[in-house]
């Protein structure tokens, strides 16, 4: 166990790794020449001298990659130079190398970002060329930022569609994703002013939720199983008990349709209901076991859990695994143990179903090891379904509990290993990443991030910010310049104020001078 012979890191990986030599890219030289430009133009606009310099600059496409262009394009509309940014953005567009919901932001949130929609729908429309291309509106940028979003950036489009007295007309689903996304975001005075605009330009909302409450719907366990957990959560298990043994009744069913009594005040709804025989006897069981292990009431479920192995029907897998869990954070792990042994010895469940919790379980109490050798046990013997979700979990206990060299020792093991173990997968990279991310080690962890590249791994923008951090941290702004550019062109950042935050955060800006440590 663990004793197979430590080989080099180098060799855990076959992406080349070379340190880069402290001397600036020609891109991060080339910007530096703009920058210098615009900073002096920022001082005396009418400067000849300096617009003839900056026009000249500006013909060299070659060197005009996305990050590039971004950069420039921000700095030229901080000094108003407005058609030379526009130029840049149809010279993006027609590169094909930035998706239009980002060309289409910096129109919103660069060039005009105080001009009422109607002047940014027919600026995109001359930069797209023909109408034939334009097939992105203001109405499909509101659903995107309603979707991917964040709190500054959904309130910039309901501040724009109301600057000049909700003049701008979206189509009816940008409406609803509007006020869904303020609603979620706890702006509910704003999300009731866009379903007034909603009404005020004829628009009918959606009453069939209404409709249903009115005629009465069937509730369902999804209901009945909430309202038990909540119950459970709050400390009031007599009410919570009650609710279940009124759910185990097998009185006759109310049919959907039929007459209801008015529900009364002061008593709880849900008591009001008739919900006899609505939901399988075995549901009920399931539903408010599940409630009293996350409520960590375990003598009460060990008890339910016995009566309800009696029956015939046996509970499904979670509800196993419910217990497991909640024996592991109440410090019992012996009693999880026994428990797992002998419904191994029963052979009612899959053992590797019903291991993975314990593993689980081993691997959140620092018992790497421990979890370790039951999956080596289990595989031989019975094999897994998803061996790369349990060696994931494994890994992921070595890096929290035990440190680099376990983890990279397991990790090494896994890849000897993966025809048994199963596959290395992108969460398997993603934690080894993380953690040499978090113990500062920038080479093991751009090895790390060059190989799931290389593997064509979907590799999120969340990942690629954290090595561009990294990066400049070390003052390596060439390679994270590089990864900024490939961030863009895979459509990791879908606006560009996210972009213009990272970049700020990340590259030591002091006024119009970008500082390129190397």
């Amino acid at each position: 166990m663990m004793k197979l012979p430590r080989r080099p890191l180098s060799l855990l990986f076959s992406a080349s790794f070379s340190t880069v030599p402290p001397v600036p890219s020609p891109s991060l030289t080339f910007l530096q020449s703009v920058l210098n430009q615009i900073k002096h133009l920022s001082t005396n606009p009418k400067h000849y001298p300096s617009l003839t310099t900056l026009d000249s600059l500006l013909t060299n496409t070659h060197m005009l990659n996305p990050a590039t262009s971004l950069i420039i394009i921000d700095y030229l509309t901080k000094i108003n130079k407005l058609s030379r940014a526009k130029t840049l953005i149809s010279h993006l567009n027609s590169s094909g190398t930035v998706s239009q919901p980002f060309l289409y932001s910096l129109l919103f949130n660069f060039l005009l970002k105080d001009s009422p929609i109607n002047q940014i729908e027919s600026l995109w429309a001359d930069i797209c060329g023909s109408v034939k291309r334009l097939n992105f509106s203001f109405s499909d940028y509101v659903i995107l930022v309603c979707k991917f979003g964040e709190l500054s950036e959904v309130k910039d489009v309901y501040d724009r569609i109301f600057m000049d007295g909700g003049s701008c007309c979206l189509d009816r689903q940008s409406y609803v994703a509007l006020s869904a996304a303020l609603c979620s975001l706890n702006e509910g005075f704003l999300a009731k002013n866009v379903v007034n605009e909603m009404y005020d330009k004829g628009m009918v909302a959606d009453l069939a939720l209404r409709k249903l409450v009115k005629n009465g719907f069937v509730v369902d366990i999804c209901v009945y199983g909430s309202w038990i957990h909540g119950l459970c959560k709050s400390g009031k298990y007599r009410e919570a008990d009650k609710l279940f043994r009124k759910l185990l009744k097998r009185g006759s069913v109310k049919k959907f349709g039929e007459e209801k009594k008015e529900l009364k005040e002061g008593r709880r709804a849900i008591f009001q209901l008739n919900c006899e025989g609505v939901v399988p006897e075995l549901m009920a069981y399931e539903c408010y076991f599940r409630a009293l292990c996350n409520a960590m009431k375990l003598d009460d479920a060990e008890v339910l859990l016995k009566k309800m192995m009696s029956g015939r029907a046996l509970p499904e897998i979670c509800v196993y695994g419910s217990f497991i869990k909640a024996l592991f954070r109440s410090g019992r792990d012996e009693d999880a143990m026994k428990f797992f042994k002998a419904q191994r010895k029963k052979g009612l469940v899959r053992v590797d179903e019903i291991v993975t919790y314990v593993i689980m379980g081993l691997c959140e109490n620092g018992k790497s090891d421990d979890a370790l050798r039951l999956f080596d046990e289990i595989l031989t013997v019975n094999g897994f379904v998803n061996g790369s979700y349990v060696c994931n979990i494994i890994l992921g206990s070595y890096w929290k509990h035990d440190g680099v060299s376990k983890a990279e020792l397991f990790f090494e093991r896994w890849r000897l290993n993966e025809g048994r173990y199963g596959k290395l997968d992108v969460t398997s990279y993603t934690i080894m990443f993380n953690g040499y991310c978090s113990g500062n080690d920038v080479r093991k962890a751009v090895m790390v991030f060059e190989e799931m590249l290389k593997r064509k791994m979907a590799v999120n923008g969340a990942l690629y910010e954290r090595v561009i951090r990294l990066l400049c941290d070390r003052g390596r702004a060439n390679e994270a310049f590089r990864y900024l550019n490939d961030m863009i062109e895979n459509g990791h950042l879908v606006f560009c104020k996210r972009w213009r935050t990272l970049f700020q955060s990340v590259f030591s800006i002091k006024g119009h001078r970008v500082l390129i440590g190397c």
